[in-house]
């Protein structure tokens, strides 16, 4: 699988070349990405079950455990389930760490409080299928916690479509190639925030997206930070609740 043969190769947050400690990796992560401690609250969710779906290197889920969450890491590829036991292991901590497709959980109806993906689902074609699965493993009334990237973003609007505009390829073709650091990328899709509203309100109720992390890609440097307004940020953060069933 294309998909499948990228993201073993490009695990988020891996740094596996430079053998950067769990310790290292996270520092670099929350220092970047500095507003995830309040927009996702890791610290909230002492005695849930949460799943991680896409768990990639697995420091959001080590983040969730050292706040004595109960957790479940999937990923459907071989590296990001290693690398994640790994960070675990260097953490001191344990978890439920699974290789699974997301379009086919492997767990019972209503199983979890929480499921949390970020910067995953955008990257899968049959996201309604994702979506499907999560309300089901969700108990009544579970949140849902993701990430998309913002089609209004300031990073899209100048790293991917100015910057690139002379290459002859649709908005989508050239957010697909430009989205993630390694080229080779075989999908994204980005979301404004109603087209966001609009799919994810057909899972889940109570939807409220904020907007984060207003940086562009230039030449020499991925994700400088602008002084700009959150509306123009590259990251939505969604926050939902599954139905009442």
């Amino acid at each position: 699988m294309e998909s499948k043969s990228y993201w073993e190769k490009s695990t988020p947050w891996a740094y596996q070349q430079e053998k950067l400690t769990y310790e290292i990796r996270r520092k670099m992560r929350y220092e970047l990405q500095d507003y995830m401690a309040e927009a996702i609250g890791f610290d909230r969710y002492a005695g849930k079950k949460i799943l991680e779906l896409g768990c990639g290197a697995g420091i959001d889920s080590v983040e969730f455990a050292k706040n004595r969450a109960d957790v479940t890491a999937v990923d459907f590829t071989d590296n990001s389930i290693r690398l994640t036991k790994k960070s675990f292991k260097e953490a001191g901590l344990t978890a439920n760490i699974l290789e699974c497709d997301g379009r086919n959980l492997e767990f019972p109806d209503n199983t979890f409080d929480v499921v949390y993906s970020f910067g995953v689902l955008h990257h899968i074609i049959e996201i309604e299928r994702v979506l499907a699965e999560i309300t089901r493993v969700l108990k009544k009334e579970g949140e849902g916690i993701f990430m998309v990237y913002n089609k209004d973003s300031l990073l899209n609007a100048y790293s991917i479509l100015y910057l690139h505009r002379n290459e002859g390829l649709s908005e989508s073709e050239l957010a697909t190639k430009y989205s993630e650091r390694n080229l080779g990328n075989p999908y994204t899709r980005l979301f404004t925030r109603t087209e966001a509203e609009s799919l994810f309100g057909l899972y889940f109720e109570r939807i409220e997206i904020e907007t984060y992390y207003t940086v562009i890609d230039v030449k020499d440097q991925r994700k400088l930070k602008i002084s700009a307004p959150n509306a123009l940020g590259w990251h939505h953060i969604i926050h939902c609740r599954s139905p009442t069933k």
